[in-house]
């Protein structure tokens, strides 16, 4: 049984891309307690727990007060996550996740930073994010970092990733601003498509010196060929259902609020037919998707994106589209080339290892 607690709505920034309503409410002790007993009478021997929001760190005393709740439970295995924009990491925070096994995932844009990663006020935080992003890599040098880049920004894409790597990232992912009023075009997607086949250079080049980069997007149109699998499979709602911050249950983060998706609360338990109903339409494939050679390497079934751009769980958005077949065609790209330099290390990375 894994869940993601919505700690709250609240966050410290104001990104340009950000779909969050930044409601000044935040979950209660006690809705996340009952979370946590409800996903053990679910999950049997084994939980997982995701803190999210808005900016979790705003509720570090109810993350602290989830930990520790969760040992009185002798014979589980919790794991631990949570997705940050990291400008609440200390130390004594970084020291406590370490210990208690909690894994880290910060959102940076790199430079693109200075552009949508704003304060309330309007000022960008990109040297506060370095400060942080060094602090968390000297804890945890395999956190998982998370850019966004945006019509505006995407001529800056490869610069931005490549501060991230020089500041020593090695695994990383990059998102388009998937809001309907984003404005992606053909000249943008194009300049985007170029910035990705640099970035591919680059992980190639570090790939040659016996050094590996994981850039999440590529790694996934790889390992659907070498690992013979499809990259992406939703589940809605049965993965790992949202819990937001008044005890509500929905499938996903991108369906809180809205009344035909909620499936139980934590004081009710999870309505399991509804949560069925919900399971089953999402599984309607797209018609815009019917005969693509590229249905097994396209997240065309992601029921929270395509319910957030178009509205349809059903639908798949002409951009999402686009960066999907972009994602393939520079992964290709580099895999051959990483194929064509060093087949062993090609062979260890993507076919003998099970990533």
């Amino acid at each position: 049984m894994n869940i993601s607690l919505i700690l709250t709505k609240q966050c410290n920034l104001r990104c340009k891309y950000c779909f969050e309503t930044h409601e000044n409410v935040y979950m209660t002790e006690e809705t996340a307690l009952r979370a946590i007993d409800m996903a053990v009478k679910d999950g049997g021997m084994s939980v997982g727990v995701s803190f999210f929001g808005g900016e979790p760190l705003l509720c570090k005393p109810l993350i602290y007060k989830c930990v520790e709740y969760s040992k009185r439970f002798e014979n589980v295995k919790f794991t631990w996550n949570m997705t940050t924009n990291g400008l609440l990491l200390d130390e004594e925070f970084l020291a406590f996740a370490r210990r208690e096994k909690i894994d880290i995932a910060m959102s940076h844009d790199g430079l693109m930073s200075r552009v949508n990663r704003l304060y309330q006020g309007g000022k960008d935080c990109l040297a506060e994010l370095d400060e942080k992003l060094r602090l968390l890599l000297t804890y945890r040098p395999g956190a998982f970092i998370m850019a966004t880049t945006t019509p505006e920004t995407a001529g800056s894409v490869y610069e931005s990733l490549k501060h991230l790597v020089d500041m020593g990232v090695r695994r990383f992912n990059l998102a388009i601003d998937s809001r309907p009023c984003a404005g992606w075009d053909e000249d943008s997607m194009g300049i985007l498509s170029e910035q990705l086949g640099m970035l591919g250079d680059l992980i190639l080049s570090r790939f040659k010196k016996g050094e590996d980069i994981f850039f999440n997007p590529f790694e996934e149109k790889i390992l659907s060929i070498t690992k013979d699998r499809k990259c992406h499979v939703c589940q809605l709602g049965m993965r790992k259902p949202y819990i937001d911050w008044d005890g509500s249950i929905y499938p996903c983060i991108q369906f809180g609020g809205v009344a035909e998706y909620r499936m139980g609360s934590v004081q009710d338990g999870i309505d399991q037919p509804r949560r069925e109903i919900i399971y089953q339409s999402s599984l309607k494939k797209p018609a815009f998707c019917e005969g693509c050679a590229m249905q097994k390497r396209c997240v065309n079934d992601c029921s929270c994106l395509n319910y957030q751009q178009c509205g349809d769980m059903a639908q798949v958005s002409g951009e999402q589209c686009a960066f999907q077949r972009i994602l393939i065609t520079q992964a290709d790209e580099m895999a051959r080339k990483m194929l064509q330099a060093d087949e062993k290390h090609f062979a260890d990375r993507y076919i003998l290892q099970s990533r």
